[in-house]
């Protein structure tokens, strides 16, 4: 015949258990601020900065995030394309401007809209 477990032997267990994790979460916890000490007590000897480590630190949880490389700035592209009519230029980058698709359904060539290149001065 199997042994039934009472709730309150349930209960006892949980209690047991809930205070073992409680155990290894402080032990956890107590050697990660030792860790921590530690590398702090190494980086002023030696002078170090976070930023010496290719990271920055995050405030909060004290987690480490990585930096992103540096954004390149956009140098800006003449416009390669106009619409006479309305003055509307295109870079010849990206999706056609809807004025242009319209010109080429109707029959026109991109090459109609191209502004001339600037003379050079050699």
């Amino acid at each position: 015949m199997p042994r039934t477990t009472s709730y309150e032997t349930i209960k006892k267990q949980i209690a047991r258990l809930e205070a073992k994790a409680k155990a290894i979460e402080s032990a956890r916890d107590n050697k990660k601020a030792g860790a921590v000490a530690k590398v702090k007590a190494l980086m002023k000897k030696l002078g170090v900065q976070p930023a010496d480590l290719g990271a920055v630190a995050s405030k909060g949880n004290g987690a480490v995030k990585t930096r992103k490389k540096p954004v390149k700035s956009k140098t800006p592209v003449a416009p390669k394309y106009r619409d006479p009519a309305t003055g509307a230029t295109w870079t010849g980058r990206g999706r056609a401007p809807v004025w242009l698709a319209e010109k080429l359904s109707q029959g026109h060539t991109r090459e109609q809209y191209l502004i001339a290149a600037p003379a050079s001065a050699s």
